[in-house]
């Protein structure tokens, strides 16, 4: 699972960086283990724990040629675990992800919001969607980060905690039962929207500083607001079917794929159909799943993989910009430019002139 990609090519290559799991106990680690690892040698690493209530907080800082930003993590005594990621990848970062008995709440920030009382001084941030999985034992997904600003908050929450505290998965046949309870052999997946009351707690706990012992418990307080809110929103839902999806390990395979193909199809030789069929998958299953899984549809996913390629070849100044323009799918090179500049903010022509002196070269006026 890769939520909201911000940057270019999703290859996986041997040297491809991990996240938070991998930078602290290396491929296939858990997070119980990574938190293990923090008590056990935090190094110079920022740091508090209140032992009273068994809450650690650690920082783990981008190493500077990987990026900028850090993970923060928090725990209450191993059942809930926080992830406040805030950071700007330089490469991408790919991590394998085991099964270990946790419900997932992920939230992807982005953008502004407006709140009934809009505070400018304090982060701006969007939650558009809530999107929460469970994973049967032995069942494994993946997540991408592509270079570029990602922000995000997860909580990973043992089941019995949700059940007994919050009276979570009660209902029977409904998504939250089915979240708590993944088939054998299958990721269950949900998804719902948001609230103001969400937002207005993942933008407090993105304004903390963890400066002191109160910050800490404002953390928790906060932790379990989101809890709270996200729980009722998940119990609120509809009894749907469709509210609740559950993949396979296949099915996540075929998604992965999906996205491989697609990032190496700056051309657009695919269409949806033809994915769908090369997958062995219907494009109604294949539109709903890559969007649920990935936080983008099909169409933004390759466009931004487009766009990025197209900028990668402004870098050379051999190569026409017409030229360009047909290799990622154009037929004419005005619509190129008018995409170009909706993706980019500046057309082909000044991207190409800003590229040059990072290439070693000039623009010969190449059109």
């Amino acid at each position: 699972m890769s939520s909201r990609p911000s940057g270019i090519s999703a290859v996986i290559r041997p040297d491809t960086k991990g996240l938070f799991r991998t930078a602290l106990v290396g491929p296939g680690g858990t997070i119980r283990k990574a938190f293990e690892a923090m008590a056990q040698n935090p190094g110079d690493r920022p740091r508090r724990v209140n032992t009273r209530w068994n809450i650690a907080y650690t920082r783990v800082d981008l190493p500077p040629d990987e990026g900028t930003g850090c993970w923060k993590l928090v725990s209450i005594s191993n059942e809930i675990y926080m992830i406040v990621t805030d950071c700007d990848y330089v490469s991408t970062r790919f991590e394998t992800v085991p099964s270990e008995g946790l419900v997932e709440f992920h939230f992807v920030l982005e953008g502004p919001v407006e709140l009934a009382v809009p505070r400018p001084e304090e982060p701006s941030l969007t939650a558009s969607t809530i999107m929460a999985c469970h994973q049967a034992p032995g069942v494994v997904y993946d997540v991408r980060c592509l270079p570029g600003r990602f922000r995000m908050i997860s909580l990973y929450v043992s089941p019995k905690l949700l059940a007994d505290s919050f009276g979570f998965g009660a209902q029977s046949g409904s998504p939250a039962e089915r979240l708590m309870h993944p088939a054998v052999g299958a990721m269950a997946l949900v998804e719902a929207a948001t609230t103001v009351g969400i937002v207005t707690a993942l933008r407090d706990v993105f304004a903390l500083e963890f400066s002191s012992r109160r910050d800490l418990m404002m953390t928790v307080a906060l932790m379990f607001e989101l809890l709270s809110l996200t729980t009722a929103v998940l119990e609120a839902d509809p009894v749907d079917s469709s509210s609740g999806v559950a993949f396979t390990e296949r099915e996540l395979a075929m998604f992965a794929r999906a996205q491989e193909i697609l990032s190496n199809d700056a051309g657009g030789r695919f269409t949806i159909a033809d994915l769908a069929r090369e997958l062995g998958t219907n494009s109604t299953k294949l539109k709903s799943g890559f969007k649920l899984l990935y936080g983008m549809t099909i169409f933004n996913y390759r466009n931004h993989h487009r766009m990025t390629r197209a900028m990668e070849m402004l870098s050379d100044p051999d190569i026409p910009i017409a030229t360009i323009a047909h290799t990622v799918g154009y037929d004419h090179q005005a619509s190129f430019t008018t995409a170009f500049k909706a993706h980019f903010g500046l057309p082909p022509k000044e991207a190409r002139k800003l590229a040059a002196p990072l290439s070693g070269g000039g623009s010969d006026g190449r059109e």
